[in-house]
């Protein structure tokens, strides 16, 4: 079993590797239901999930993982990606207390401050939402401060300045 999940989980990163994400997501979301006790395989389903935007699908096999219990090398991708989440699913309130756990939990990580602000600024906190951004820009001011979680964040800046010159009515 553990090497048919191996040889599974080795297939979906070849398939994201080279930009077949639907393929990546039918195998692992395939994976997960056959092997719903092994950690692994939902992770893999609630990431393929995530980068196809299903994220109301992607927060099942998130929640699953957590209680599965995700191993240590994984936390922190895990943790981003999960409160992430949860904030698009307007679980705005978990999101930040998963986040704000997390920090905690990984100090020196600038990618979950930025990911904490958005969902902060999400619940309607701005003034800290700002100084968390702010952190995280200060943290992330050293080389791959945010890691692979440059593209994201880029599109998340990207979502914010364009709702920030829609003209409001009054």
């Amino acid at each position: 079993m553990i090497e048919i999940i191996e040889n599974e989980l080795a297939t979906i990163a070849t398939l994201k590797d080279s930009g077949d994400h639907s393929g990546a997501y039918l195998r692992a979301v395939e994976l997960a239901r056959a092997y719903g006790d092994d950690v692994r395989a939902q992770l893999a389903a609630a990431y393929a999930c995530d980068r196809l935007g299903l994220d109301h699908e992607a927060i099942t096999y998130y929640e699953l993982a957590w209680k599965l219990g995700v191993p240590p090398t994984e936390r922190p991708k895990f943790l981003i990606s999960f409160g992430s989440t949860l904030r698009n699913v307007t679980r705005v309130e978990e999101a930040v207390a998963r986040l704000t756990e997390a920090t905690l939990e990984y100090p020196d990580n600038a990618a979950l401050r930025a990911f904490l602000a958005l969902a902060l600024h999400s619940a309607g906190r701005a003034e800290l939402a700002l100084a968390t951004m702010l952190e995280a820009a200060l943290l992330a001011a050293r080389p791959d401060g945010f890691g692979h979680y440059s593209r994201a964040l880029a599109e998340y800046k990207a979502e914010l300045a364009a709702a920030a010159q829609q003209p409001t009515l009054e």
